[in-house]
């Protein structure tokens, strides 16, 4: 698996506004680490390239001190991407570090949503992202010809002794890391659902992850 990305706190978005700071949350997940707290949340804006309002969704992560014993972090607010159609959200954390994962998209007239996942290994301290995975789903050709767009929903994150593990369901009949790390046309899968286990996430090596649908 090649790396998606590292993304540094200067390039993420910190949301330093106050007016994005009070839009209002409309999901969040929490979860406890090291005497600090954590949360992935998603607020509900107004899309400005848009004729008409329609809702812009922003997910951003976000820690707290909930000991200052144990937590000797700086609280901070991180924006992580956008989304036009409702995300879903998670967050999970054990000894070996902290990850969150969400889908984001949009709809797309006459083909339906066009929809991703995007998992990131989080630096605890900073809440910049260390390693970046994608998955994505496609509608291929049994001829290989030109396909189209498809989406990725996702349903749980886990954190296992060793791996990650992100499970949900998807449009279309192709299933690939984002961004793929082969050329079209993508293999053809069977089912509608999918678990991606990521072996050593917290690791040094970037290892490809294995990809079941059913």
């Amino acid at each position: 698996m090649r790396m998606v990305g590292t993304i540094a706190v200067g390039i993420v978005a910190l949301l330093a506004s106050p007016a994005r700071a009070e839009l209002p949350v409309v999901k969040e997940a929490r979860v406890s680490w090291q005497g600090c707290a954590y949360s992935i949340k998603v607020r509900e804006d107004v899309d400005p390239d848009y004729p008409y309002p329609r809702p812009l969704y922003r997910i951003s992560v976000q820690s707290e001190v909930v000991s200052p014993g144990t937590c000797s972090l700086t609280p901070r607010t991180v924006e992580l991407t956008t989304s036009k159609i409702e995300p879903r959200i998670a967050i999970a954390a054990n000894a070996e570090g902290l990850a969150v994962a969400y889908f984001h998209g949009e709809y797309v007239r006459f083909m339906g949503d066009w929809a991703r996942i995007g998992i990131h290994r989080l630096d605890p301290s900073t809440l910049g992202s260390v390693r970046v995975a994608g998955l994505q789903a496609s509608y291929v050709p049994e001829d290989g010809g030109a396909g189209g767009p498809g989406a990725t929903y996702l349903n749980e994150l886990t954190l296992h002794p060793g791996y990650l593990e992100v499970s949900g369901t998807f449009s279309e009949n192709s299933v690939t890391e984002y961004p793929p790390p082969m050329p079209w046309p993508y293999p053809i899968v069977q089912g509608n659902r999918f678990v991606a286990i990521y072996p050593d996430f917290f690791g040094s090596t970037q290892k490809p992850p294995h990809l079941v649908t059913f």
